[in-house]
């Protein structure tokens, strides 16, 4: 997984919750960006890898 500087990516010892928000805040950037793509490609590039999000955060919360 890449590390962008600025960013703390979320540790085994981080709270549920907190890992939770952080999800579901890159899921809604990704939408974003997505939504604002002049790019057709890029925007359907953006919407799965969204979507992958979701299913794997709905795995772990299972």
């Amino acid at each position: 997984m890449e590390h962008h500087p600025g960013t703390t990516p979320p540790s085994p010892s981080t709270p549920i919750a907190e890992r939770q928000a952080r999800a579901d805040w890159l899921i809604t950037e990704l939408g974003r960006l997505a939504a604002n793509a002049d790019d057709p490609s890029e925007r359907a590039r953006l919407r799965r890898t969204a979507d992958s999000l979701v299913r794997l955060a709905t795995a772990y919360r299972s």
